[in-house]
This record gives C-alpha cells, structure tokens and sequence, in this order.
C-alpha cells in the first residue's frame, strides 16, 4: 500500500466510510502492508501515537495540578521582609490568603473535571461514537418527519380540516405532503444549486457533510462550556464574596441568565462559524491561510489600532478638564425600581457630551457621570455656596446628599468634608489637563507616538484598578481604568461589616454552595421585593492612586512601546500560530492521527474536535511557557525604563506596584517555579527588587522601605 500520509486520502462524504470504531489493541491499519510515514519521513504505528500523546497530555496535567496544590498548601501572601507594612492590618493579608486560595481551588476542580471528560472522550473513542450516534438522530428525524401525521395532513388533531388541507396539497404537489418534504430535503441537500457550488469551489466534502460537522464541533463546545459554568458562577460568587465584583451592576442571578443565553448562542451562532472553518480546512493548505488571514488580520489591527478604540470599549477619551471623584460614601437608597441602591464612589466630569474638549479656563459649576453604573449622577454647585450629588436632573431629580458651604467652587470642592449616613468623607478633585500633559511630554521628550488616551469605565464592572497600551508603531494608544482613580484612602477606606448581607453573607456563614445555588435557581430564598431593599456589599477596600503614580504606570506602558515589545510580540505570535495552525492542519486531514483515534479515514470535524480538547490545550501550554518567559522579561525591562527616567518615578512604580497587590488581594511572593509555570507578569515581590537594583545601579544610594 503507497503511504496515506504522502498521498493525503481524504473523503468525499463521511457517509462513504463513517466514523468507524477499531480495536486499539489490534490498531487501526492492521491490514496494511506499510505504516504511514509521520510528516511524510518516520514510519510510526498510530497505537504508538497514541500512547506517547496521550501520556504526554496526562503528565503535563499531572505536573501542573502536583503545582496547584502545593502552592495552596503553602500560600501566606506575605510581603517581602520590610514591607510588612504595606498591610494595614493582619486581617488584609488573611484576605489574600483566602481570596488566593478559593481562586486556585476553583481551577483546580475545573481542570481536573475537563481533564476526566477529555480521557473519556479519547479513551472510550467517543470522539467517533458521539459521531456516530449523531448520524443515527438525523435518521431517526428524517423517519419521524416523513411519517409524522401533523405533516401529513393533520389527521391526529383535526381530521376533518386535515383531510381537507392535504387533499388541496396534493392536487398543488401532486404527491402527498409527506413525500414532497423528502424530495423538497433531498434537492436542498443534493440539488444542482449544491452541486454547481461544490463542483465550482472544489468542495472535497458535501455541504451537508460540512454542516453536520459545524453541528458536532458546535455541541462539543457547548458540551465544555456547560461543563464550566459551575466554575464560573463559582468564580463570580468569590469575585463578589470578596468585593472586587461591583454588586449593583454583577449578581448571581443575572449570571445565570447570561449563561443560559450565552450557552444557547454559542450553539447557535456557532453553527455558521464552524462550517465556514471547515469549508477552509477541508483543503490540506487550508490552515496555511487561515494562519496568514490572522496574521494580517493582527497587523491591520496593531497598526491601527485608533479605529477600534470604540470596540475595546474605550468610548471616552481622558479629559483636558479638571474633574469630581467620589470616594468612601456608603451606598445610597433611591425610590428608582431599576436601581435601588446606587454609589456615590464615581467619577463626575463638566459637559456630559464634550467634557474631554473643555478646559480650565472658566469655572464649571456641574459635573456629570459619564459610566455604565446603575443611577446617572449630576454634582452641581447651589447660588448659597452648597455642593450638591443628585440624580441627573434629565433622569431623576432625587438629592441624594449635600455638603457644607463652599467658598470657592473646585477648592472650596476639593477642601469640603461630607458627612454621609454618619460617614465623613471628601470629594477630591483631579485635572485631567495636567496628567494629560505630563503623559504627552513624557512620550514627545523620547519620541513615542501616541494616538490618544482614554478612559475605560471598568469600575461598574471590577473594582480593581489596571492600565494598558495598545497598538504597534508610532500611534499606540493608553487606556486608564477609572479604578485608579476611585480607590478609597486612609481613614475613609472602612469595611461596612454591621449589616448582614443576603446570598454571600449565608455562604460565608457555611450554608453549602449546591444549596445555595439550588436556592437561587428556585428563587424561594428571597422575594424580589425584599431582596431590593436589603443593602449590598460595597466594592472591595482599595487605595487610589496619586498622579505620580498613575503617570508612573503609564511610564511603564509607554516603555513596552518604546522598547518595542509589541513589535516582539506580534513576531512571536506569527512563530507560536503557526505552529498551532499546522498542528490543527494535521489533525484535520491526517490519515496517521485519524488512525491513532481509531477511524478508517480522516475525518475532518473529529480531526478539529481532537485538536481543540486533546492536542491543543498542552502544545498551546508548552508554548506559553516560552512566550510568558518573554512577557516577564519585557515587564522587568520596562520597569527598570521608568525608574531610570527618575528617582521620582522609582519612588512612584514601587509604591504603585505596591497598591495595585494590595487592591487585587495578590500574593505579593509568589513562589518562583509557580509564577514560571503559570504567570505572564512577574510577581510583585520580584518587580521591587528588580526595580530596587536598578534604582541603586542608576542613583547610588538605597531606598528604605
């Protein structure tokens, strides 16, 4: 027999050989008088494939749950001898512990569960026999609808009428309606509209044959995806617990319903993007220019990526104006059904359509909120000298609290204590001018283009702060999440903990999570009614950041640019897709793998499925320890870029490393071989000391901690 490898053997139609099940002890090409060659060069029998990729991925899984369990066994999120201080209190850092903990746990059991479900599939050949079985449902539905009486005229339900329609039926088809719905199935699936397509595209596979397998590849990924919705509500129900999850905006309840329908979608909408997928593997060069389409596709985007600002939800540019920020006020009641609760803790700006284009040139006497959080918000200055946060007088005209008597309006602002349900705090004010302008000479003085810079309402969403660049070449442009500038500070940062709260409170007292969900699920644990006016949880205790600070980070972004990590990124991402696209290719089409899955023949949507669950996840993983190798290397480098630039912005990249721990409850210490296995950012402990050195190699002397 001439080598199936070289000669890529591939199907007309599944229906010629189907997905049949060999003996794995006997092989599958027993009969065969020469193995197929690997890559066209190594002979190798498909049950020693088998063996060395199947214990590949067991002892790469093996490896990384062995880590897992020895990092929670371990953790105690201590910070580096030193900078114990950097925890207020013993509780902050019992916090981490736990938060580090219940995250890791929740990975683990969702690991370990896909881990079981994909043996199964492989070792009990379900890939094929899920195949199988699908192919018989089709059968028994074509059976059913060429002999369901409705369709046949009615005749169970309404006899009289159904007689009547299927006499009319037949004297217009000419045939009986049950006949017509096979030869009306029969020409949409193998008619000359199909048939001039599939001979003008050169279709190795039949477009029934093409939807069937966006149909399996479809429910296998709504099969893992169900599989990981325990884990995500458990996710989402650790986030809330511990208060980075904003709970006006984020609910157990709503989660499920996101699920639902995100789970119905994802069959759905799915259905057309595997077939299109398999239209382009079906041909063995196939992946070679679905790899080059992404490859220009990144490139496009990289280099332009102004034009998309919109859709990485980047609607607000930062403003050139001074702006309100709201911190330490306790959640607030309203009369309003859709938003019961409402937080004061936002960020209000002049001019709620052009506020990025004012200036500072005139006092602005009203503020806005301009984010995605329940209850629109309008600060406004009284003529008696009053500051006032209301409802948006184009929504809702409820005040909501007032200050005292302010003798000059953005000082008199920025100098006032409020005192809120018995809770003094401070409205600060910060001018988006002046950060707007240290961030654009920082770039020009070492010649770093930058398209623009936004802001990114996150803190409707998460509470934790973050920042980010995007785009190659000279028109990057800089995000800041306004959860850098909503932190809580000092003595305002207060744990609201009198009150009991309602679901996260009972599963923090022990009430079991099944139950829980169980309760939930059934809605019988609370009425609506009463469930709006229990208050909830505030957003986790987190400290804002001084402009030094935020302008320190985006040094460290504008240096990724400067030092052309993206550019080094794209390059690596050209190397690493490229080789998973290959892999994919060969499963896809690949006589030796579809032996070694125990099929006759290649078949092309089990090849992808395999890809996807067996080969992919540890070539992918093995990959990204390479590429998160870098990634390290690349935050160490830019670091070590703003600390040098001055003794200042050393001072500010540490003391807002320090902050972004504390806001993320982190494990400042992460143990070097775990952040080797697992992280793409260096853990905090590491970034301080590397910035330490650099720091006393640039300026000579050693700051105390």
């Amino acid at each position: 027999m001439t080598d199936l490898e070289r000669q890529g053997i591939t199907a007309a139609r599944t229906a010629e050989y189907g997905s049949v099940e060999l003996d794995p002890k006997k092989g599958a090409i027993e009969s065969t008088q020469k193995l197929p060659l690997l890559l066209g060069r190594w002979e190798v029998h498909p049950d020693k494939l088998y063996k060395i990729a199947f214990t590949a991925y067991v002892a790469w899984f093996v490896v990384h749950r062995v880590a897992d369990i020895a990092y929670i066994l371990t953790v105690d999120a201590r910070f580096p001898a030193g900078l114990e201080h950097l925890y207020k209190n013993e509780a902050q850092r019992l916090d981490s512990v736990a938060y580090t903990r219940q995250t890791l746990m929740c990975g683990l059991l969702h690991r370990c569960v896909v881990f079981a479900v994909v043996v199964s599939l492989v070792y009990f050949q379900l890939f094929a026999r899920f195949d199988t079985g699908l192919r018989s449902f089709y059968a028994g539905v074509a059976n059913w609808w060429a002999n369901c009486y409705l369709v046949q005229g009615c005749t169970c339900c309404c006899a009289p009428l159904g007689r009547g329609l299927g006499a009319c039926w037949a004297l217009i088809a000419g045939t009986r309606p049950g006949t017509w719905c096979g030869k009306f199935k029969d020409h949409a699936c193998n008619g000359r509209l199909v048939t001039e397509i599939q001979d003008r595209f050169g279709f190795k596979y039949s477009i029934k044959e093409l939807l069937h397998g966006a149909f399996y590849l479809s429910l296998i990924a709504g099969l893992f995806f169900a599989m990981s919705l325990p884990f995500m509500y458990w996710s989402q129900w650790i986030d809330l617990k511990f208060g980075f999850a904003n709970s006006l905006s984020v609910s157990l309840k709503n989660f499920q319903v996101q699920a639902c329908l995100g789970l119905i979608s994802m069959i759905i909408s799915g259905i057309p993007q595997k077939f299109a997928l398999l239209c382009v593997l079906q041909y063995r060069p196939g992946w070679v220019f679905m790899w080059a389409g992404l490859i220009i596709g990144m490139c496009y985007a990289q280099f332009n990526v102004g034009m998309m600002a919109g859709a990485l939800g980047m609607d607000n540019k930062f403003p050139t104006a001074s702006f309100a920020v709201g911190r330490g006020f306790p959640l607030q009641q309203t009369n309003i059904p859709h938003a019961p609760w409402i937080s004061l803790n936002r960020l209000f700006f002049p001019n709620p359509y052009q506020y990025f284009a004012q200036t500072d040139t005139k006092p602005v006497d009203k503020y806005y909120t301009m984010d995605k959080s329940k209850g629109p918000l309008a600060l406004m200055h009284q003529p008696d000298g009053h500051w006032v946060i209301s409802g948006n007088p184009l929504v809702d005209s409820t005040v909501y609290t007032k200050s005292a008597s302010a003798s000059e309006m953005l000082d008199g602002l920025r100098e006032q204590s409020w005192t809120v349900g018995g809770q003094e705090t401070k409205v600060g004010v910060r001018s988006g001018k002046e950060l707007r302008d240290k961030l654009f000479k920082f770039a020009s003085d070492r010649r770093i283009g930058i398209g623009d810079i936004y802001m990114v309402d996150g803190s409707h969403r998460d509470a934790r702060a973050n920042a980010f660049v995007a785009g190659a070449g000279n028109h990057s442009i800089i995000a800041l999440y306004d959860t850098l500038f909503l932190g809580q500070r000092g003595a305002d940062a207060t744990e609201d903990s009198s009150e009991k709260q309602d679901d996260l409170d009972d599963l923090a007292e022990g009430k079991a999570l099944i139950q829980h969900a169980s309760e939930v699920v059934q809605d019988v644990d609370i009425e609506e009614e009463t469930r709006s006016q229990k208050k909830p949880r505030n957003s986790a205790v987190t400290v804002a950041m001084s402009d030094d600070e935020i302008v320190a980070i985006l040094a460290h972004e504008l240096a990724h640019s400067a030092l052309k990590h993206m550019e080094q990124g794209l390059v690596t991402q050209v190397f690493t897709s490229f080789v998973t696209f290959a892999a994919m290719g060969w499963m896809a089409s690949s006589p030796l793998a579809a032996a070694a899955l125990s099929l006759q023949m290649p078949v092309l949507h089990i090849g992808a499925c395999a890809y996807d669950h067996v080969v992919g996840p540890p070539l992918e993983g093995f990959m990204k320890f390479f590429t998160d190798g870098q990634t390290r290397h690349n935050e160490y480098e830019a670091d070590g870029y703003a600390a040098m630039i001055s003794e200042r912005y050393a001072d500010a990249m540490q003391s807002s490393l320090a902050k972004l721990s504390v806001n993320s409850n982190q494990d400042p210490d992460v143990p070097l071989w775990y952040d080797a296995m697992h992280s793409d950012h260096p853990t905090f402990s590491m970034r301080w000391a590397h910035i330490q050195t650099v720091r006393e190699a640039t300026y000579g002397k050693k700051k105390k901690p």
